[in-house]
């Protein structure tokens, strides 16, 4: 919207209230004036001051001038104008009902779920955050109604400001008389009428005795708000209106844009928080830039996203403008709050934000009812598990605020302690027996939604907080969950750059050490994690941490059986489980259970290595270690081939695999995979060990993690060598069909069987 659409939008405002705005019409008809809404209410504003024959001159001048210059007739709205001039009644200025869309989209079932609900007597209103499409959906309730015969009258709130007379506001929208000194002829205009009053947020107090009037005084009138937060009536009913539905939002896309619906539309709709405002914005910057490159720049939607339809109104016509207006009505200790907010990435509990949020002028007891009121504005969103969270945009948009109220470091610096004893809870979660990222569904689930906040928090670290340092005090205590997720080479990147800040022997680089040893070993570097490894335990031996050094000894017993080094294996095995049976390190005394298994069952001593394998299952499950059982078990399935048990295998694998689905324990889940295959290919189905084998091949390699154990890879070479005997050259076409199937269908597949 130009400046002068927001002049002419103040002026229509100003007339509806009674203000003189005469001259402000004068000075804009010089420069237009062959605009016919402006001549109009100019004509409106002369009529209103007693000038009866001025104002039907002007509107005859134009009628002569539009014919002379450029050979056509004024509109309907313009003879009708005139017309009632004529009539010497100086009309009330009713606002028109904005124009409905050509092709309304995503809120079907929103609309005639409010059209049902309107038909009786009743208040309504539509909730969203900026740009959520509040006023888009009220039009088209607006414009069915309209159709269906209703009588429809549109208030927008958004010109006017504190202290306005809304009553003339109401009478200027209805067409009443009296020059808004009184409610009475607007309410008996909107007898059984729908009322719309459309951007509420900045005067819901003000609007509130206006409305129960109304509701008093006028028979069978429903009225429709559409706000940022609830007006506070008793019985006002609020429907949220949130981001589109994926579908409906690439539909939107693809309607206002005349493109075919691809992957870059969804990424460009996914950028925008499915908000209809920006998905249309985004739309209208096809007619210049192909969808693909749109796709490209689509990160930086606050700058690239500010050309709007001029009629959309100011506050529409960009998504920094909708953010704007939300931000300037929010109390400064509120505004505070929110831009804080944004250094949380994916959202937090109540809990973080109080350590984050709190501080320089916010204290600790505030942060949870200026949390409410941004709830109530629609700016932050709390979830059923009571977690709050920015959508990107607000995030992006808080971020700059952040910057610009010279903030940034301080907050980012507590987000930061924040993470890194989260971390360190989980390694005091390990002593107390239990692995706080993947041994308890709980506290994993806990993990797992924290994730976002660690990475931007390691991000910040390595870049603009400038402290690689503090990097490792997050990740090294988290290596586990860094291979259940699947991120061990983003791990080891992160450590690696930690590293470099801790070069003394302190428990800090003993734990980054040892921490990158395992992300090291699980990448294939076998020789170099064992390296790294060694330096861990030197670090911890010399500083007499005994817990350190069993977590250590155990990553190396590990390193020594892919090394292929079974005795090696065996003697740090025997140390890490002497120091864990001492310490009562239950998890890591499993882990060492199991390993010590796996060497005497590459040393051909069967029994033993079952007795091992049975204690760390049972040690695993006494501490409800879910991850480990998943390992145990894989230990003992193998075991089971080995024996030639098929059957008892097979009953292990799916229940292990059933466990490590249920946890997300994407590792896990293609160990399972690799042993179903083994017995596949050792019963004769070989197509389907084919294609278990080759997901397993294309996941491990793509998360970096390889299996190292002897006779686990033997085992799963000799079932590619039995298919490729049984379907020669099939083998190939099978795998390669299979290898770019998503592990998730293949696990239900298994299960149902």
């Amino acid at each position: 919207m130009t400046p002068y659409d927001v002049q002419l939008a103040w002026a229509e405002a100003g007339l509806a209230l009674g203000r003189p705005v005469g001259t402000e019409l004068e000075r804009m008809i010089a420069v237009h004036p062959l605009h016919e809404r402006l001549v109009g209410l100019s004509a409106l504003a002369l009529a209103r001051a007693g000038q009866q024959a001025d104002a039907l001159d002007r509107l005859r001048s134009l009628r002569s001038r539009l014919a002379d210059e450029l050979g056509i007739d004024p509109t309907p709205e313009t003879v009708a104008l005139e017309a009632d001039l004529r009539g010497h009644r100086p009309p009330a200025p009713r606002i028109p009902l904005p124009t409905a869309a050509k092709n309304f989209v995503g809120r079907d079932r929103e609309q005639a779920a409010l059209l049902r609900e309107l038909r009786q007597p009743t208040l309504i209103t539509l909730l969203g955050g900026p740009g959520a499409g509040k006023t888009r959906l009220a039009r088209e309730v607006a414009a069915q109604a309209a159709e269906q015969g209703r009588s429809v009258a549109w208030l927008d709130l958004a010109p006017l400001r504190q202290g306005d007379n809304l009553v003339a506001a109401l009478a200027g929208a209805v067409g009443a008389d009296g020059g808004g000194e009184s409610l009475g002829h607007s309410a008996e205009l909107l007898t059984g009428a729908l009322l719309v009053v459309d951007n509420a947020e900045h005067l819901a107090k003000a609007v509130v005795p206006t409305i129960d009037a109304l509701r008093f005084k006028a028979v069978d009138l429903s009225i429709l708000v559409t706000s940022q937060h609830p007006l506070g009536i008793s019985d006002e009913q609020v429907r949220r209106v949130g981001p589109l539905p994926a579908a409906a939002a690439a539909q939107l896309f693809c309607d206002r844009s005349g493109i075919e619906q691809s992957p870059a539309v969804q990424r460009i709709c996914d950028a925008v928080d499915r908000l209809p405002l920006g998905i249309e914005l985004a739309a209208g910057l096809t007619r210049t830039l192909s969808v693909e490159q749109l796709a490209a720049r689509i990160d930086d939607r606050l700058r690239l996203l500010v050309r709007g339809f001029r009629d959309a109104g100011p506050r529409h016509s960009s998504l920094r403008a909708a953010l704007d207006w939300s931000h300037e009505l929010l109390e400064p200790p509120v505004r505070t709050v929110l831009r804080r907010m944004a250094v949380f990435a994916g959202g937090c509990a109540l809990d973080a934000a109080e350590q984050v949020l709190a501080g320089d002028g916010i204290e600790t007891d505030e942060v949870a009812e200026l949390l409410a009121i941004l709830v109530d504005r629609s700016l932050v969103t709390m979830d059923a598990d009571e977690r709050f969270s920015l959508l990107e945009i607000v995030r992006e948009y808080g971020l700059e605020q952040l910057r610009a109220a010279g903030e940034e470091t301080a907050v980012r610096n507590r987000h930061v302690r924040w993470c890194v004893e989260l971390a360190r809870f989980s390694r005091h979660a390990a002593t107390l027996h239990q692995r706080f990222a993947l041994r308890q569904q709980v506290t994993g689930r806990v993990l797992r939604l924290e994730e976002p906040n660690l990475v931007a928090a390691i991000d910040w670290c390595l870049a603009e907080g400038n402290d690689p340092a503090r990097v490792g005090e997050i990740v090294a205590p988290l290596s586990w969950h860094w291979l259940f997720r699947g991120l061990m080479g983003q791990a080891r990147a992160w450590l690696r750059a930690s590293l470099a800040g801790l070069t003394e022997p302190t428990l800090e680089r003993a734990a980054a050490l040892a921490g990158l040893a395992a992300q090291t070993r699980f990448a294939g570097g076998f020789a170099e994690a064992l390296e790294i490894g060694l330096e861990s335990a030197t670090i911890y031996s010399s500083l007499d941490d005994k817990r350190g050094l069993a977590i250590a000894s155990q990553g190396m017993t590990l390193t020594s059986l892919a090394l292929d080094d079974v005795y090696g294996a065996l003697q740090f095995g025997r140390e890490a489980e002497a120091l864990t049976r001492e310490l009562q390190m239950g998890v890591v005394l499993g882990a060492a259970l199991n390993c010590n298994g796996m060497a005497l069952r590459q040393l051909g001593y069967p029994a033993e290595a079952r007795a091992y394998f049975d204690e760390a299952y049972d040690v695993w499950a006494e501490v409800n270690d879910e991850q480990g059982k998943v390992l145990a078990m894989g230990s003992l399935g193998l075991l089971d081939f080995q024996a030639g048990d098929l059957t008892q295998a097979r009953i292990r694998a799916i229940e292990a695999l059933r466990i490590a689905r249920g946890i997300g324990y994407s590792t896990g889940v293609l160990d399972c995979f690799g042993l179903l295959a083994i017995l596949a290919a050792a019963e004769g189905s070989y197509e389907f060990a084919v294609r278990l084998l080759a997901v397993c091949d294309r996941q491990r390699e793509e998360i970096g993690a390889p299996v190292f154990i002897a006779d686990r890879l033997h085992a799963e070479a000799t079932a590619w060598t039995q298919c490729r005997a049984a379907l020669g050259p099939e083998t190939d076409r099978i795998a390669t069909l299979a290898r770019h199937q998503s592990p998730e269908p293949l696990a239900a597949e298994l299960l149902a069987l």
